[in-house]
């Protein structure tokens, strides 16, 4: 089975790797040509070291059709990264989205309505040293649905994956958790620059996240959709407390310039909140203050 990868980043090298471990081909599609991948992708994971060679092509130079395809762009490049490919995905191409955030999955199954669709979500922990050097931190777990009910819970070939992967029917519960966590998490990381154990060490923080978390249960409530069993403030402290020398990825944007996923995160939360007439206050706040700091990169 052979996989196109779009959006070459950590995670999609990362899945590269592990596909082609699994005995799969894959081609990693790239904004232009890098031919520091000729030589391969060296996996630093611990004292262990490999190297892997994928297939490489730009967008502007193939039209051959698309069987399987992963997304692990940036969420809100999405259906832009998606618009070149479309007249290469038939009918039967399954489409996987592993991003952050939500919104862009609704997105792209109204583009894409007929095609089998997977959304997903993972903790695995990985940072690229250079495009042809990347660092492992942790396979984590990882979880996945149909977009569509009538679908399998697993896309054809990923139960040979050596990671934990777990196939679920509400997958939209599950990105609402990851969600709710990202919320509590990487906005105030990125607005504080601290680490994400950081924010558990400062009282003005932790009542900040304890405001976020607050919010985050009342939309949530308004919806009907559950997110934990315990209070959403228990949850991000424990991740915060597991993650806790992490540079969150929004962090890592805004130090790099990059644009960040701040309106599918907590964007989308305020979108959500205005639809039900839920006040989020503190919410909408982070959400300008990140939009400044975009901003001001631009």
């Amino acid at each position: 089975m052979h996989w196109h990868i779009l959006g070459a980043g950590a995670i999609g090298t990362l899945w590269a790797d592990l596909l082609m471990q699994a005995g799969h081909s894959v081609t990693l599609i790239l904004r232009q040509a890098n031919h520091s991948l000729e030589q391969g992708i060296q996996v630093v994971d611990g004292e262990n070291q490999h190297r892997f060679t994928p297939k490489t092509e730009t967008l502007s130079k193939n039209s051959a059709p698309i069987h399987n395809l992963l997304v692990t762009t940036k969420a809100q490049h999405t259906l832009s990264a998606l618009e070149p490919l479309l007249p290469r995905l038939g009918a039967s191409t399954q489409i996987v989205l592993l991003q952050n955030g939500m919104g862009q999955q609704q997105a792209a199954a109204d583009r894409l309505p007929t095609r089998k669709l997977w959304a997903a979500t993972t903790t695995a922990g990985a940072w690229r040293e250079s495009p042809a050097r990347l660092h492992l931190v942790s396979l984590g777990q990882t979880q996945i649905g149909p977009w569509h009910s009538e679908q399998p819970q697993l896309p054809e070939g990923w139960d040979s994956l050596a990671i934990e992967l777990h196939g679920c029917t509400q997958i939209e519960q599950v990105l609402w958790r990851k969600l709710a966590i990202n919320c509590a998490i990487n906005p105030l990381t990125a607005l504080h620059r601290c680490r994400n154990g950081e924010l558990l060490s400062d009282p003005q923080r932790l009542q900040q996240m304890q405001q976020v978390c607050e919010e985050v249960e009342a939309v949530a409530a308004a919806l009907g959709m559950p997110l934990f069993d315990q209070p959403l403030q228990q949850q991000a402290t424990a991740v915060a407390q597991s993650t806790g020398n992490n540079l969150s990825s929004m962090l890592q944007d805004i130090r790099h310039g990059r644009a960040t996923e701040i309106e599918q995160i907590t964007g989308f939360l305020c979108d959500q909140a205005d639809i039900l007439g839920v006040d989020v206050p503190l919410n909408r706040d982070l959400l300008q203050q990140v939009r400044n700091l975009n901003s001001a990169k631009e």
